[in-house]
């Protein structure tokens, strides 16, 4: 576009091989976008603003932000597109799997080696398991006071 006021118009597109309608097409176009084209830039930046309050979210999810908070309803590969255009990406946290401990391990037992114990809360020791039941789960820790050893 810069060029075209430096030189003229028909020089420059016989060196790119293209043709002046088009040339003139092209910068016509730019001027005056069509009705789709202002309602695509307009989801973008809706997509970009939902974005730097939910970063961490792809496009499913602020999409389904939008429909609740404007009642604009967007399909979701349109949604992915205007994603893609804006370069939204998720941020998600990718778990590796880790094997479970061994379940019975036994370690030995400290409070009777080399300790000295005189006096009430100088040894505490604990356990604790975790369990899901029906959906709810628990982290039960028993405390208990180790009394003197003599």
């Amino acid at each position: 576009m810069e060029l075209s006021g430096r030189f003229p118009v028909k020089l420059l597109c016989e060196a790119t091989g293209i043709l002046r309608s088009s040339f003139y097409n092209w910068k016509k176009h730019l001027s005056s976008p069509s009705e789709r084209e202002r309602s695509f830039i307009g989801n973008v930046q809706l997509f970009q603003e939902y974005h730097l309050k939910y970063p961490s979210h792809g496009y499913r999810w602020p999409n389904a932000k939008i429909r609740l908070d404007t009642g604009l309803a967007l399909a979701d590969p349109y949604a992915h597109k205007c994603c893609k255009t804006a370069g939204i990406k998720s941020k998600a946290k990718h778990y590796r799997y880790k094997k479970p401990g061994e379940p019975n391990r036994i370690f030995p037992n400290l409070l009777l080696s080399e300790m000295r114990i005189d006096g009430p809360l100088q040894c505490i020791v604990s356990d604790m398991t975790a369990f899901w039941v029906k959906g709810v789960y628990y982290e039960p820790t028993l405390y208990m006071e180790h009394g003197s050893v003599e």
